[in-house]
């Protein structure tokens, strides 16, 4: 195959066309066979040589008596094919197959009013070898006769190739384009352009991408949770902020493998969704609107639309302030097709809402891989939510009002135990040491007032540390009622000095009624540790102030097989605590 670019020599180009390509009487321009590409400057001179022609020779059945079959402007990147119907029963027209070997201008032919327009695409750049651009119209990814490249004419050059942006008089897509770059294993890049007369240059860049270096079909089955729609999370102890979504890697134990599960979802030829968008039609152009008024009830991920003409255009829903639309005041959405609301537009749900937008739609600043850049932390894409508990201090993000949030260093606490049988149940207890003795700091707080019977959550008499978990367990000595081991509850959350108890494990509240003054301590860890196989695993995070020195044990009593108990210590540092346990057999 052979590049015939605007350089050329003209005779060995123009022999070659017209090798390649039948022009008949009637002005249609037809592939016939070869496999060539040809800057558009060609297409003109080869037309040209033919009327010049006394003769009409090979497959093509022009001549000077011929009406003139083409313009050329700008150096011979912008071509004009004309139309003769009325005068001479002769329109000059290329086809779709034509313009797949053409490339370096536009072409511009039929009658004013019903026109075909081939506008020329460049993409400059730098890609890892055998990356597939993708180029994304009209929320249709282009059937590719590129795949990984082509007109490549310098070595700066991806891909050179003419897109049909016009036909019959309708302009498609406002002549808009994305072009994508989303290869497993490597950086991603999007590059957004609207396509005119001559060519137009998209810019496109990628390379290795070392936070992205696990097996595809493995990251499929993670079984992480997409998280969509609007979310309020307090980052950094100071209040909620807006974003959309609360990602987590659970149940996965890493930040990498929620960045490699949502490059999945964008993965070239992924079937998943974003938001309710196709990962190939993805294009992270992210409106933000203000809702004057509303109706209905909006569905998280519905495609909307609004406008007529020129201002309409379609999407869909990625968040909403409240789904109720009579109260929705804030309204974000992937722009698909056409042009962002306009100010009094009407946005209409699928399922019938409606949101009346006051002022002028923002875009937001987004990233390719959706979530931001990943380093071994998050520099978090505009308004993208995380678990607050999974992020630490060498994080960042930014809400959605653009405000930028620096977690305090949240740490992980696991415990790895190795059993004998995959059926063991191996138990964990895991709490602050005494500051003198070698075990645990059981007097660490005291019941506060107005812990009664089936109450929700537990009162103590001083403020909760920073530092203590967000979800564990409390454990308290009824000293009063006679109690002489400790009794303990699992809760979700805390606030302040009250402890709010986890409502699948303890539904119907406290179990009895506490006096005030009785000792209360944290235990970080009291709950099985848990695995399909003989590795078990157990794990808990809290926020890190300063070094927490820790002690405890694992424990598996099974009289039918039973294990050695192990204790268990170590220091919660900077960078959290990992302990692996290997249980020995006891029978």
């Amino acid at each position: 195959m052979t590049i015939y670019d605007r350089n050329a020599d003209a005779n060995t180009a123009v022999t070659a066309f017209l090798t390649q390509f039948k022009v008949a009487a009637a002005g249609g321009i037809t592939y016939v066979a070869g496999s060539h590409t040809y800057h558009v400057w060609w297409l003109h001179r080869a037309l040209q040589k033919i009327v010049w022609d006394f003769t009409i020779s090979g497959d093509d059945e022009l001549n000077l008596s011929k009406p003139n079959p083409s313009t050329s402007e700008a150096l011979g990147t912008i071509i004009s094919l004309l139309d003769h119907t009325t005068d001479f029963s002769t329109n000059y027209l290329i086809d779709d197959t034509v313009a797949s070997y053409l490339f370096g201008g536009s072409i511009v032919q039929g009658a004013s009013g019903s026109e075909d327009k081939y506008y020329g695409l460049k993409v400059l750049g730098q890609a890892v070898a055998g990356t597939e651009l993708q180029v994304v119209q009209n929320a249709v990814t282009l059937t590719s006769h590129w795949s990984t490249g082509k007109n490549q004419t310098d070595s700066n050059t991806l891909l050179r190739i003419l897109v049909k942006t016009m036909t019959g008089g309708s302009e498609i897509d406002n002549s808009l384009v994305v072009v994508k770059a989303h290869e497993w294993q490597d950086t991603n890049a999007i590059w957004e352009t609207t396509l005119g007369l001559g060519e137009s240059v998209a810019a496109i860049n990628t390379s290795a991408d070392p936070q992205n270096t696990s097996v595809l079909g493995t990251v499929q089955g993670y079984g992480i949770t997409k998280s969509e729609g609007y979310n309020l999370i307090d980052i950094d102890g100071n209040g909620n902020k807006a974003f959309m979504g609360e990602w987590s890697y659970s149940p996965q134990t890493s930040k990498k493998a929620l960045y490699e599960y949502v490059k999945a979802i964008l993965v070239r030829g992924s079937s998943d969704t974003l938001f309710g968008v196709d990962g190939d039609l993805w294009t992270g152009r992210v409106y933000d609107n203000t809702i004057a008024s509303g109706s209905g009830t909006w569905v998280q991920n519905e495609t909307l639309s609004w406008g007529a003409g020129a201002t309409a255009g379609t999407g869909h829903l990625m968040a909403a302030d409240t789904l109720t639309g009579g109260s929705t005041a804030r309204l974000l959405l992937h722009l698909d097709t056409g042009v962002f609301p306009e100010a009094a537009s009407t946005i209409t749900g699928g399922g019938g809402a409606t949101g009346v937008v006051s002022g002028v739609s923002v875009k937001l600043s987004t990233f390719p891989t959706h979530l931001g850049q990943f380093t071994g932390a998050w520099i978090g894409a505009f308004g993208i939510g995380f678990a607050s508990g999974e992020l630490t201090n060498a994080d960042s993000v930014k809400d959605l009002d653009g405000n930028t949030l620096s977690p305090p260093n949240n740490v992980n606490i696991i415990i790895t135990v190795e059993t004998g049988l995959a059926g063991d149940d191996p138990h964990v207890f895991l709490a602050e040491k005494d500051a003198v003795l070698n075990a645990p700091d059981y007097t660490t707080n005291t019941v506060g007032a107005g812990n009664s019977s089936s109450d929700p959550d537990f009162v103590v008499t001083t403020a909760i540390a920073s530092d203590t978990p967000q979800d564990g367990w409390f454990g308290v000595l009824d000293t009063t009622g006679g109690g002489v081991s400790y009794e303990f509850y699992h809760y979700s959350s805390w606030s302040g000095s009250t402890y709010t108890l986890d409502i699948t494990d303890h539904a119907g509240g406290l179990d009895k009624n506490y006096t005030s003054g009785d000792p209360v301590f944290i235990a970080l860890l009291y709950a099985s540790a848990v695995g399909g196989g003989t590795t078990k695993a157990i794990s808990n995070s809290l926020i890190y102030t300063s070094d927490i020195d820790v002690v405890g044990w694992v424990r598996h009593g099974d009289p039918a097989n039973p294990d050695k108990p192990v204790l268990i210590s170590g220091t919660i540092g900077t960078a959290g605590l990992t302990l692996t346990v290997v249980l020995d057999d006891e029978s």
